[in-house]
C-alpha cells in the first residue's frame, strides 16, 4: 500500500470511529437538550427528548463504530501490490 493509501485508510477510520463515539455520548449528555438549536427552534425539543430519537442516534453511532471496526479488520486484506514498469 501506497502512503496515501495507508493515510487516508487511517483517517477513515479515526473518521468512522469518532462520529460512533460521539453519537452514542452526545443524546445522553446535558448538551443534548440544551443547545442554541433548541433555542432557535423549539418546536423540534419533543423529538429531542424522545428517548426514541435518542435510542435511533445511539443505533446510528454503533453502526459508525462497526464501520470503523470493519476498516480496522479489513486493513491487511490488501498486501502491497508490486507495480511493475516497463
Amino acid at each position: 500500500m501506497s502512503i496515501i493509501s495507508d493515510l487516508r485508510r487511517t483517517l477513515s477510520i479515526v473518521y468512522w470511529t469518532g462520529i460512533g463515539a460521539l453519537l452514542l455520548w452526545l443524546p445522553w449528555s446535558g448538551f443534548w437538550e440544551d443547545n442554541y438549536l433548541i433555542y432557535l427552534y423549539p418546536q423540534f425539543r419533543p423529538l429531542v427528548a424522545n428517548a426514541f430519537f435518542k435510542g435511533f442516534v445511539l443505533g446510528l453511532g454503533i453502526v459508525n463504530i462497526l464501520i470503523g471496526l470493519n476498516e480496522i479488520a479489513h486493513r491487511k486484506d490488501h498486501p502491497q501490490k508490486k507495480v511493475n514498469f516497463r
